[in-house]
Order: C-alpha cells, then sequence, then structure tokens
C-alpha cells in the first residue's frame, strides 16, 4: 500500500469535555480575532530576557523514555539573545495590549517574570490596564535552583494580576488551602456543642472565633507549591515548565467552567492542561514546533482543535489498512526520515535509532470535510515508552489518514494512494 502526504485546514478530537484550540504560530501575526474579549483568564509567561538559548530534550525511542539516556537536545526558543533593552519592551508592551484585548470585562491577567524586567513590566500593566486595575504582585517562593556567595540566593518569581476593568470577577473560595497552623500560637483551643474543635480571642470586647477545619486562602505569597523536581512525572523535557499546581490556582480564582483560558506563549502547555481539567475552554499559541508538539501529546485525549502547517522533510511511510467488523484496523510499520537527518546528533555519540524509534506521536482518524479527525492514537510516555503500531478507526464516510509528529518536531499527514 503507497501512503503520499495531504494537507487540510485543520485537526479536530472529538472528545467530551470543554473544548480547546491549539494554535502553531506567532501570536502577534496570526488572526486571533475570534477571541477577542471572549478569554477570563490570561496568562503570560513569556522569556524574561536572559539573552540564553533553550534547548528541549527530546528522548528517543522505547528505550529512551524507559532509561532517559537515549536523547537529543533540539533548540525551543532563544529568550532575546543579542536583544536591547529596548526591544524587549516593546516586545513585552505589545503582548500586554493582546492579552488585554483579550480579555472579557470581568476578566483577569497573569503575567510571569523574574527580578530582570518585573518592574519595567509593572509600569507597563500600569499604563495599559490602568494602575488601578491592579491587585496583587505575588510572589510565588520556591527551594529549588543555585546558590550564591555574592548576594541573597534568587528563589521567587514574580507574578502581576491585573484585572480588566471594576467589573472583575474572583472568587478565592475556590482555592482553599491547608489552615495556617500559626493561627494556634496565641489563641484559646476549646470544643463547640457539635464537637468542632476551635480557637477564639477576645479583642477590644469582641469575641473572634477560628474553626480548625475551616478553610485558609492564599495571600500574596505563595510559598506552598514547589517547583517541579527534575524526576517529577509532569516533565515534558521543555525548558522553564510550571507545575500545574501553580496554574491550577491562578485558573480556579477567577474562572467558572466553561469560561475561556488564553495563553498565547504556552510552551508546555501546563496551562491548557489545567484549563481541560477543570471544564475551561482553552487558546493556546507557541512558535515553537517543539512546544506544540509538548502540547498536542499532552492534550491526547482533550477536546482539541490545532492549527499548525505540515512539514515537507523527507519521510516515508510505510502503514497499512485492513476494514474489519466496524472498524478500520491501522497499522504502523515504519517510519524513515533522511538519512541526514540525525547525522549531527550521531557525531555527537548521543543517538541510538531503529524501526519506529524516529516517531513520538501518532493519530489515526478520517478526513472529514477539509478536517482531520482523530479517533485513536499513540503518543511516548515515561508511563508507556512503548507506541501501539496498531489503532482502530470506526467504518465511517473519509478517507482513513494517518497524523505522525516525529521526534524533530515534524508533522505530517498520509493517506493511501486512490483514497483522495
Amino acid at each position: 500500500m503507497m501512503w503520499q502526504r495531504i494537507t487540510c485546514e485543520k485537526e479536530r478530537n472529538d472528545s467530551p469535555g470543554a473544548k480547546g484550540t491549539l494554535i502553531l504560530g506567532d501570536a502577534f501575526t496570526s488572526d486571533l480575532s475570534a477571541w477577542l474579549e471572549k478569554a477570563q483568564c490570561v496568562y503570560l509567561d513569556p522569556p524574561y530576557f536572559t539573552g540564553e538559548r533553550f534547548t528541549f530534550r527530546m528522548r528517543i525511542g522505547e528505550a529512551g523514555w524507559k532509561t532517559s539516556e537515549n536523547y537529543i537536545d533540539l533548540p525551543a526558543y532563544t529568550d532575546f539573545t543579542g536583544a536591547s533593552r529596548e526591544e524587549y519592551v516593546s516586545f513585552l508592551r505589545e503582548a500586554i495590549h493582546l492579552a488585554k484585548a483579550l480579555l472579557t470585562p470581568s476578566g483577569s491577567f497573569f503575567l510571569h517574570m523574574d527580578y530582570r524586567m518585573a518592574a519595567q513590566a509593572k509600569l507597563l500593566c500600569d499604563d495599559i490596564f490602568g494602575a488601578d486595575q491592579f491587585r496583587n504582585e505575588i510572589i510565588w517562593s520556591y527551594q529549588t535552583g543555585g546558590r550564591s556567595l555574592k548576594y541573597f540566593s534568587r528563589k521567587h518569581n514574580n507574578i502581576l494580576f491585573y484585572a480588566k476593568s471594576k467589573a472583575h470577577f474572583f472568587d478565592i473560595t475556590q482555592v482553599p488551602t491547608h489552615s495556617k497552623e500559626q493561627r494556634s500560637n496565641h489563641l484559646k483551643r476549646e470544643v463547640d456543642e457539635h464537637g468542632r474543635s476551635y480557637r477564639s480571642i477576645i479583642s477590644n470586647g469582641k469575641t473572634y472565633i477560628y474553626y480548625d477545619d475551616e478553610p485558609s486562602y492564599p495571600d500574596s505569597v505563595w510559598s506552598d507549591l514547589s517547583q517541579m523536581q527534575q524526576k517529577d512525572p509532569q516533565r515534558s523535557g521543555y525548558p522553564t515548565q510550571k507545575p500545574l499546581a501553580l496554574l491550577d490556582r491562578i485558573i480556579l480564582c477567577c474562572t467558572r467552567p466553561g469560561d475561556l483560558v488564553c495563553d498565547f506563549m504556552c510552551g508546555a502547555g501546563t496551562t491548557l492542561v489545567s484549563a481541560a481539567n477543570h471544564n475551561r475552554q482553552f487558546l493556546g499559541v507557541d512558535a515553537s514546533r517543539h512546544a506544540f508538539s509538548v502540547c498536542r501529546k499532552r492534550l491526547t485525549h482533550t477536546a482539541l482543535t490545532s492549527h499548525a502547517p505540515f512539514s515537507q522533510v523527507e519521510a516515508m511511510l510505510d502503514a497499512s489498512v485492513l476494514p474489519g467488523i466496524g472498524y478500520y484496523a491501522v497499522t504502523l510499520n515504519a517510519y524513515t526520515l533522511d538519512g541526514s537527518a540525525f547525522e549531527r546528533f550521531e557525531e555527537e555519540g548521543k543517538l541510538q535509532i531503529s524501526g519506529l524509534d524516529a516517531v513520538d506521536q501518532w493519530y489515526a482518524g478520517l478526513m472529514n470535510g477539509g478536517s482531520f479527525v482523530v479517533y485513536a492514537s499513540s503518543v511516548r510516555l515515561k508511563k508507556s515508552p512503548a507506541l501501539l503500531t496498531e489503532l482502530s478507526v470506526p467504518l465511517l464516510r473519509g478517507s482513513v489518514c494517518i497524523l505522525l509528529i516525529d521526534v524533530l518536531g515534524h508533522r505530517s499527514l498520509w493517506t493511501a494512494s486512490g483514497q483522495v
């Protein structure tokens, strides 16, 4: 069976749950008009003006996902290497303007920064949103990272929190934390008639009662959310990935089920995963094809529409389709990239590749009305390093197709000759 490349307008996964959109492209040049004034929350974790070139560690094949020893380092993004401060400020100003344009009047904006440009970002946000719409500078404090003998070790990030307008929605009761034990330091402990333990204090003739089982809520210093450890199962290999618990708190405090959450520099896609987990719609945009690849994998079982160009890299696909009772059995036999694709990595002595090792994720489905509709998938993960080589697609109208994303981030769509 001969397979040929095709293209389509979009890829769809019609799983249950709140629907999301994932776009591979530059947010400033992509058409986001359909989402203007629709977002209840915009979270942005942009480059920090470090001047570094960040890489993405891609594990190769089943062995790479089992042992972490077979991998390649790919370029993820460049954080304004060689750029001036003025160029970065111009970029940040444009990003904040776009965030405001996407928000509903009751929406919230969270801008995640570090020490380098947090002060400048605050001035920009005051100018664009208005100083009266400032809500918090959240200090996310953590213990990971290095130590310094020349200054106090930098162990926090700054998250600027702004409202779009006075119609702002915020519900802190949706993000309770563990009760703060320091309450008990100077308060009298008692038990009421229902057996509930509480602490009380009399101040200015008035009695204040605090039940031990009452929830506590975060203040503007978040020291209870840790950074991701090296062996954290959430880790995707994409740089500067944030923990899911951090985005859960941000999204839950300012949105309701069904609301739209946007992240137009979405990186590893934690914002999108959190939104999907909590039945929020989402829009994710990133210019890196490796970021897109990571996001697509993390959203494998999520209702999703993806927009991304297809790669024209030299490659060959060997697969078969056999009709059965109610289903097509789609089998992936081989995927071969041009022989020069891995030369650089082989010279560095980092790579062993054979069989289907070049495949990171693949999807089987049907072409329907200009869209590729996904019905089955297999992706490499730490908990499931081996790819399934056979997937089932229902016997419905449309041409059977395979969408494949390889370890170099190339995305291609294939159908058997004669089906189109």
